[in-house]
């Protein structure tokens, strides 16, 4: 059985372990929230938008009414 000393111990390795994990999930949380903002500013311009998605080039062209204005509609 172990000993009130052993326990507390490993009771302290393990505080310090999971200290330890847990700084390094915040900073990863941190650094792909940064990776997050950053490529959707840049999604934001056309240049780059069109190089990294897909489906950008088949968006198509948008619809424009021709404005001829000796034919109206009743």
């Amino acid at each position: 059985m172990p000993s009130d000393q052993e326990h507390q111990s490993y009771e302290q390795l393990f505080i310090r372990f999971s200290a330890k994990v847990e700084k390094i999930i915040i900073r990863l949380m941190l650094v792909f929230f940064v990776l997050l903002i950053s490529s959707q500013a840049l999604l934001q311009i056309p240049y780059v938008r069109n190089h990294f998605t897909r489906v950008e080039p088949l968006e198509g062209k948008p619809y424009s009414q021709p404005q001829d204005s000796s034919r109206e509609r009743s």
